[in-house]
């Protein structure tokens, strides 16, 4: 800082008629113990003691912070382009000398302080920033006898902002016009400002006065001549953001997409608009405000920073109004017929399987509006084999062909707004099924049971993989349905078990969408309802761990993170639910077409890149030696541990699963690579499938492994044991067309040898 007279800066200001201010600032001839660094004019004694308490305006005392006045400081020269943090710790510093010499070891007030940043300012040359300090002061003044109630402060602000819109010949309010989002013009009312700002955000109506009348002279001094809704919501959210109050500014913010990405989505120059229709751009526009609003108003804000840094990942921010998963009820639509609030869809109970079928597709269609993921509906055959039973095989053949088609039609038409439909197809009648009256033509209840007409639903699922496969070889290939094989004990003790299984493996060797799914304590296949799943990034967690003790107590912290958002989306979702038939989600409530119950629905907290976050505790990926595997097994646990405690603490339904989708797992590779170059460029993946950085889905194995498809099956099946929900262990198979044996083989030895909840053929 110096010890030298008025620099240049100082004594142009002091030409300007305004010496006055320094008529006090007589030079010492001699200096204090600390005046060689500071010349300013003091009084002629050594330094007293530093400030230690300053006086708050109420009379309370609180410790002096040097800092706090550095922050003013830096904020004021920010606003005429400062930029220089140390010079703001410097000025500070000098304003701590010069309070300690001139109080003479009393205690300062607020104002004392305000009065010797001034000064010290003007004297050292910062003259731009001492007026920016003392208007920044002002305006914190006048806030303050605003929230004290003074209206005469409010009333003087009218009067000063109308003398100088006359004095700047401003154009009377009646001139100013304001164009609205409902496409009117209307004359301008600083009015409609406070009464937003009051309903929308709560600010006590005085601020809001203030804050209209502010952006009011802003206006007026850019002589605008129409204006629009959206851009005086803008300067009314710079002037919150300028008097401090960003709680307020949050709550009043607009949604909306930037005019440039608009232009470039509608004009399908976007990835996820390339080609497609102008209802896909509907939909891409629309799901970008969804997401904003998710992030700003759904979760909290420890939520939205964690997925934004990417230390989770929230699924479907831009489907938040609706549930992960969930299945169709086709029991209940065979007995009850359909009658749906909402989507125009009335029907008695269908006396025809073609009539029954027409129903599940429409209420298909009505459900896949309240989910992100595909429908599910279970042993499909076995609800139409009541419908089907003595038809002749032709008859069985076209229904089959309608059935497939309906599904496959659909996906056309609705491109990607819809995800594939997942129909179960059973080849034995599962045990809850099996002794249960069916449901017959006009919705009766038949004397007889399900298994009476496992006949009827074999010749069924053999139908539709019948037309799934004559497709896949004349080269067509449906996006849905995808078929679902449930495969439990009684299947591999019943008759033609084995012709059927060489059936499902010919159409996985054609690669057509299908899985199987093992049930060992042959459980029915009734999955409960998914209201959201949030996955969770675990190799960074072991970069930021660095060890396994404390890598669990960071499975700790984010399982807790996502718990925590589970229990925001789920009170979100309780607020779109109204059992009367009024709410966005009022379908589901009402029942008859889905199983949703929300006492039951369950939550999942999934993983991605277990095999990257072994590697990068042990530098070897998980199944390279027994303490990898063990490693694996124990994060696992943990997970599930974690996952019981938050279900007991919150009275949610929380399950540990793995994400089979892999696109969290490229967005965290992506991020990771960025955050944590080093540790991540060690474990990261790609493949010339998949050029970009990603982890292993899941629970996964590397692509990489050296291990042979059974074994690769079996190391997995002891990973998914430890999970509440799992999904299956994904076989590559070899390219061109494999031998259907080899498949239906392949299925055996895996439902015999390992844990693994089900395959897909790849």
């Amino acid at each position: 800082l110096g010890n030298k007279p008025l620099c240049e800066g100082a004594a142009t200001f002091m030409d300007d008629g305004q010496t006055d201010l320094f008529a006090e600032f007589a030079l010492p001839e001699m200096e204090g113990a600390f005046d060689a660094q500071l010349g300013l004019p003091l009084p002629n004694v050594y330094a007293p003691a530093p400030i230690a308490f300053v006086r708050k305006r109420d009379g309370r005392e609180e410790a002096f912070c040097k800092a706090k006045i550095a922050d003013a400081i830096f904020r004021a020269a920010e606003t005429i382009g400062g930029q220089d943090r140390d010079l703001a710790d410097s000025l500070a510093s000098a304003v701590a000398i010069y309070l300690s010499k001139r109080m003479g070891g009393e205690v300062p007030s607020v104002d004392h302080v305000h009065d010797a940043v001034e000064r010290v300012l003007i004297y050292m040359a910062h003259a731009k920033t001492a007026l920016a300090y003392a208007r920044y002061r002002d305006r914190r003044a006048r806030v303050r006898r605003l929230r004290e109630g003074d209206l005469r402060v409010l009333l003087g602000e009218l009067e000063e902002a109308r003398t100088e819109r006359e004095a700047l010949g401003g154009h009377p309010d009646g001139a100013l016009l304001v164009r609205t989002s409902g496409d009117t013009i209307t004359h301008w009312d600083r009015n409609r400002i406070v009464a937003a700002l009051v309903r929308e955000t709560g600010l006590e109506e005085p601020m809001a006065n203030l804050i209209a009348l502010e952006v009011e002279q802003q206006i007026h001094v850019a002589r605008i001549g129409t204006l629009t809704t959206s851009l005086v919501r803008e300067l009314v959210d710079a002037k919150l953001i300028e008097h401090g109050l960003n709680e307020y500014r949050a709550r009043h913010r607009r949604l909306g997409v930037p005019l440039y990405d608009t232009a470039h989505i509608v004009r399908g120059a976007t990835p996820d608009t390339i080609g497609k229709s102008p209802a896909v751009t509907d939909r891409t526009l629309a799901h970008a405000v969804k997401k904003e609003y998710a992030l700003a108003e759904v979760f909290s804000e420890p939520v939205a920073e964690a997925h934004l840094r990417g230390d989770i990942h929230v699924h479907r921010l831009n489907q938040v109004d609706r549930l992960y998963h969930g299945k169709g009820d086709l029991a209940a639509i065979a007995r009850d017929g359909i009658d749906l609030p909402g989507g125009g869809a009335h029907a008695q109970a269908a006396e025809h399987a073609d009539t029954l079928l027409a129903q599940m597709a429409r209420c298909n269609d009505l459900l896949q509006e309240y989910y992100t993921e595909g429908v599910q509906w279970d042993a499909v055959n076995v609800y139409f084999a009541p419908y089907l039973n003595g038809a002749p095989d032709e008859i069985i053949a076209r229904f089959a062909e309608m059935l497939v088609y309906e599904f496959s039609y659909r996906a056309v038409v609705q491109g990607d707004a819809a995800a594939p439909a997942e129909l179960g197809l059973c080849w034995t009648v599962p045990d809850a099924l099996h002794d249960q009256e069916a449901i017959g033509p006009k919705g009766a209840v038949l004397e007889k049971r399900y298994g009476d007409f496992t006949h009827a639903a074999q010749q069924i699922a053999w139908a539709v993989l019948e037309i799934m496969i004559r497709s896949a070889e004349s080269g067509m290939r449906f996006q849905s349905p995808h078929l679902v094989f449930d495969l439990g004990p009684n299947f591999f003790q019943s008759a033609g078990h084995d012709r059927f299984l060489a059936h499902a493996a010919r159409a996985a060797a054609l690669r057509v969408p299908c899985r199987f799914r093992f049930h060992r304590d042959g459980a029915t296949t009734n999955p409960e309802t998914v209201l959201h799943q949030i996955t969770l990034n675990l190799p960074r967690a072991a970069y930021q761990a660095g060890k396994e003790s404390t890598l669990f107590r960071t499975i700790d912290t984010l399982v807790h993170l996502a718990a925590e958002a589970h229990q925001e989306k789920r009170d979100f979702l309780d607020t779109l639910i109204d059992a009367h038939g009024n709410g966005p989600l009022a379908l589901l409530a009402r029942g008859g077409a889905s199983d949703f119950d929300a006492a039951r629905a369950g939550c999942r907290i999934a993983v991605a890149g277990l095999n990257e976050c072994v590697q990068a505790l042990l530098h070897q990926p998980m199944h390279a030696d027994d303490e990898a595997a063990a490693l694996a097994g124990r994060i696992l646990d943990r997970l599930a541990d974690a996952c019981d405690r938050e279900s007991t603490l919150r009275g949610l339904h929380i399950a540990a699963a793995e994400c089979a989708d892999p696109g969290p797992g490229h967005r965290f590779a992506t991020l990771d690579v960025q955050q944590f170059p080093q540790s991540a460029r060690r474990t990261v993946k790609t493949s010339p499938e998949r050029p970009a950085l990603h982890y292993t889905a899941g629970i996964r194995l590397a692509a990489d492994h050296a291990l042979s498809p059974i074994e690769a099956a079996r190391f997995e099946g002891e990973l998914h044991a430890k999970l509440h929900a799992s999904h299956a262990s994904t076989v590559p198979l070899p390219e061109g067309l494999p031998a259907p044996e080899a498949v239906a083989d392949f299925v055996k030895k895996a439902w015999r040898q390992t844990n693994t909840p089900g395959l897909s053929f790849v």
